[in-house]
């Protein structure tokens, strides 16, 4: 299956669980009710928009050394149901590497910019863990390495990187999270930014 093929359908698939989601005019309390299975939250439930389901968190990551990676990768999703969540986000790296080439120091630098879309749906939710799936699409600005008449140049272009995975959400507070999550790239190309999979994140989500 082609990078096109794989990026627009787990695309629909966000989008089709959004929609099926917002048809069912169901909604949640805040992850405190969920905490508490759900004995708190409220009975006059309504639909439409409701602010209190908004969740905000994000990826934030740094590491120093003879290589240097920056994340900052902000969301806003919104709890459509008490198991399902979707959004989207933004994303930032810089990747900075030095080493030696024929004896002369050298240095990668690279900054990459983008957005994600996500859903993210709970199967299991106990008051100290929520285990949940995820599926994500970004769509990155990057260097990456182009074969040009048998010689490798870089150039910047636009990367997709289409993901499936899950993780544990950590709950602490009335709305707030840790997650830890282990995502797998389908297409883990030559110009991936995250390395093998499977990919490690750690993050959080706070609600309103």
């Amino acid at each position: 299956m082609s990078c096109k093929k794989i990026s627009q359908f787990l695309l629909l698939f966000i989008l089709f669980f959004t929609s099926l989601t917002l048809s069912a005019q169901t909604r949640s309390g805040t992850i405190s009710d969920v905490q508490r299975g759900g004995q708190n939250q409220r009975q006059d439930e309504r639909s439409g928009f409701q602010r209190e389901n908004l969740r905000f968190g994000g990826n934030f990551g740094m590491r120093f050394g003879a290589i240097t990676f920056i994340d900052v990768s902000p969301t806003v999703g919104y709890q459509f149901t008490n198991r399902f969540l979707a959004g989207v986000g933004v994303t930032y790296n810089f990747y900075r590497e030095r080493f030696y080439l024929n004896n002369a120091r050298q240095e990668f630098t690279m900054h990459v910019i983008g957005g994600t879309t996500f859903a993210q749906f709970s199967i299991i939710q106990i008051p100290a863990l929520h285990i949940f799936a995820r599926a994500e699409y970004s769509l990155l600005n990057q260097r990456v390495d182009v074969d040009f008449l048998g010689q490798y140049q870089q150039r910047r272009d636009w990367v997709h990187y289409p993901m499936v995975g899950g993780g544990v959400l950590l709950p602490f507070g009335r709305s707030g999270g840790v997650t830890i999550q282990l995502m797998w790239d389908l297409l883990e190309n030559e110009n991936t930014i995250f390395g093998s999979n499977p990919i490690i994140r750690m993050g959080f989500m706070i609600g309103l």
